[in-house]
């Protein structure tokens, strides 16, 4: 489920008739967990915030490149690029590299249901300081919320964690410095680059979700429901792992398609985050991150 009757609920990414629900200001105490397993935001030349070991491509045609292949920059990738009437934004990282990939930067687009892997990492972060473990009913709401992309349990947790202060606090612990937060969660204006930040805090060791708490998350991304399953899903063999989290919702502009994740076969790992705007139609922005999706991984060859 991944948007709504917005006459219906306060969050308009909840398509069900039932779900109006009271809004509670929670505290969240991941305001003491340490800081500092990213690196530093640092600016380019142009005064874009970049980070180290970063290519930025602001349109189809630039070449710069400092590691590894660009994707962005590949004659396949920008050859389809250019075709495309929808606004996309996109970064990767490459995790043996350790090189990051950006294709028009700096443009916030809408999560949508994106967003609740998000709600999820602040709830097991929050459960860290706390020193517990998830409850029976967390772990229900949780695997609802993200395998299947139910919007009653996602406005559940984002009530229980503390709502748009929360995912502030949080998002801030993880290095994000580009993302808008909102009390609706679909509402979230963020970037690829941001998305990168929360991707890390997932799939790769830090000192903000312990083991366990990531390998949780883990699992839930790497089993969302075939229906919910688009993007960073296309392209990789079966034998491939695959943790993703979609979003879509239809604007007045257009379809907002999103997807992200992490996709490992082998010396292949990277990150990912694709986000499109302005689609005319569903299956266009669909087709859109797919084919992306699917060029990221010919080229990301280990």
């Amino acid at each position: 489920m991944r948007y709504g009757q917005r006459a219906l609920c306060p969050n308009r990414y909840d398509r069900t008739v039932r779900r109006t629900k009271k809004i509670l200001l929670i505290a969240l105490p991941v305001l003491l967990l340490p800081l500092g397993f990213l690196a530093p935001m640092q600016t380019s030349a142009t005064g874009h915030p970049t980070t180290p070991g970063t290519t930025s491509t602001s349109t189809s045609t630039s070449t710069t490149l400092v590691n590894g292949v660009n994707p962005f920059t590949s004659p396949a990738m920008a050859t389809y690029l250019n075709t495309r009437k929808n606004k996309v934004t996109a970064a990767v990282y490459d995790v043996a590299s350790g090189q990051t990939y950006l294709y028009r930067p700096n443009t916030p687009e809408l999560t949508a249901s994106m967003i609740k892997i998000d709600i999820l990492a602040a709830l097991l972060a929050q459960a860290q300081t706390e020193h517990r473990s998830l409850t029976t009913a967390e772990r229900a709401l949780a695997t609802s919320m993200v395998e299947e992309s139910d919007n009653k349990a996602a406005q559940n947790l984002f009530v229980e964690i503390g709502q748009e202060p929360a995912i502030y606090a949080f998002d801030r612990l993880l290095g994000f410095i580009q993302t808008t937060e909102s009390w609706s969660w679909g509402d979230v204006l963020t970037t690829p680059l941001d998305q990168l930040a929360l991707l890390k805090a997932i799939a790769l060791p830090n000192r903000i979700l312990n083991d366990s708490s990531r390998s949780y998350e883990q699992l839930l991304m790497q089993h969302v429901d075939t229906a919910e399953r688009f993007g960073l899903g296309s392209g990789p063999p079966p034998s491939a792992t695959i943790g993703l989290k979609d979003g879509y919702y239809p604007e007045k502009t257009g379809w907002q398609i999103n997807s992200d994740g992490y996709v490992h076969l082998g010396n292949r790992f990277y990150l990912a985050a694709i986000m499109t705007s302005n689609n005319p139609n569903e299956v266009y922005g669909i087709d859109t991150v797919n084919a992306i999706a699917k060029m990221i991984w010919t080229t990301l060859k280990p």
